[in-house]
């Protein structure tokens, strides 16, 4: 592809020191890099409470179990997210039950939530998607009212906040994603933060429920360990933190120029029959992480997702969409009977949903060139239908 979808913020020279010490020291699992790593992303998130883990899914896991939540209960998750988050929710023995986005912001609200409450919901995660923020402190409240655990999936939203603080600070439970399309990318990677009181909990349940990792064993500790709960095996490797640590100088700088482009983007598009995302209300001091840069191709915009796809396409731009709804899918709709008529403003969203591309290192140039090739497509078709 010329213009890739997404690219890694990685630099060779910058990680191989790093990647270098990894296999020097002769640790290449959990050690002393993973340890620096995971130092490194509480500073930033401003929290003494993270373990870092080789997936958002597997701290997704990792926050349901320690959570404790009886067998069966409900746990609301939003129809347009990462098949992931539905999927850890059954895998716990609970059952999910998917709310609808709201048409402004595509997250869900207090309201979309409120609609799918039950006496058995016990626990919301909630999805900054695209890196957008939610009205946290209205969330927070909300999950207090009605005794729920608030989990955040925030594989998007490394860097957002909400009233200037990092998103966890309003949630029981945070999960964050280092995957290799991230805006911080340990090629596989998570990270989760959590009450102060349940940290060695959840550092034993992200490896086997030991109650001392390898690291702490052999770097001088005791042979002995115990098991304290059946646990997982989710932690993070020194190669992987090797990656992580060659980006964190950069991620300040890199969600800079994520903002100029997503800018860029809003002012050239703006008077297309498109959607973006909008803010939600009252989000002074509030940050989007930026990770995507989302449209909704209106229904009667006289033209369709599937003509900038077929012209993306022909010029070697690439392209995703975010996401298919969970009730799309054949498994989930025979098991529990989702339609999109439940679901209208995800239904619609989805229906024009398009993905453009977003990454530090796009230059104008070639931001250029997925604006000119889309405008075309808008005025082309629209010319033509006109006719």
């Amino acid at each position: 592809m010329r213009i890739p979808f997404a690219r890694a913020p990685l630099d060779f020279d910058a990680a191989s020191p790093y990647l270098k010490e990894a296999i020097d020291n002769g640790w290449l699992t959990t050690g002393p890099l993973t340890e620096r790593f995971t130092a490194a992303l509480a500073s930033e998130l401003k929290t003494e409470n993270l373990v870092a883990v080789s997936s958002c899914t597997a701290a997704l896991q990792i926050a349901l179990a320690a959570a404790d939540l009886p067998d069966g209960a409900e746990v609301i998750v939003p129809a347009n997210t990462f098949i992931a988050t539905f999927e850890t929710v059954e895998l716990a023995g609970l059952t999910p039950v998917l709310a609808d986005m709201d048409a402004a912001t595509w997250n869900v609200s207090v309201a979309t939530l409120s609609a799918r409450l039950t006496p058995r919901t016990r626990a919301i995660i909630a999805v900054p998607f695209a890196g957008n923020p939610m009205p946290m402190q209205a969330l927070r409240e909300f999950a207090d009212q009605h005794k729920l655990v608030l989990i955040l999936d925030c594989a998007h939203a490394l860097e957002t906040t909400w009233q200037t603080k990092p998103l966890h600070q309003f949630a029981h439970y945070s999960c964050y994603s280092f995957y290799a399309t991230k805006n911080l990318t340990t090629a596989e990677g998570g990270a989760i933060v959590c009450p102060a009181d349940k940290l060695e909990q959840v550092r034993a349940l992200s490896l086997h429920g030991m109650s001392r990792a390898a690291w702490k064993r052999y770097a001088g500790g005791s042979w002995r360990y115990d098991i304290i709960a059946t646990g997982y095996k989710a932690n993070l490797t020194d190669i992987h933190a090797a990656l992580g640590l060659a980006q964190m100088p950069q991620l300040r700088k890199n969600h800079a120029r994520r903002i100029e482009l997503s800018e860029r983007y809003t002012s050239a598009l703006q008077h297309l029959p498109v959607s973006v995302q909008q803010l939600p209300a009252g989000a002074n001091g509030a940050e989007h992480a930026r990770h995507l840069f989302c449209i909704s191709v209106g229904v009667n915009a006289g033209f369709t997702r599937e003509d900038i796809m077929t012209e993306f396409s022909a010029q070697g731009i690439g392209f995703s969409v975010h996401f298919i709804p969970i009730y799309e899918f054949s498994s989930v709709r025979d098991k529990y009977g989702f339609a999109a008529t439940d679901y209208p403003a995800t239904a619609e969203y989805f229906q024009g949903a398009l993905s453009l591309p977003l990454y530090p290192t796009l230059s104008d140039e070639n931001q250029n060139e997925v604006i000119n090739a889309l405008l075309r497509v808008a005025a082309g078709n629209v010319a033509a239908k006109a006719k």
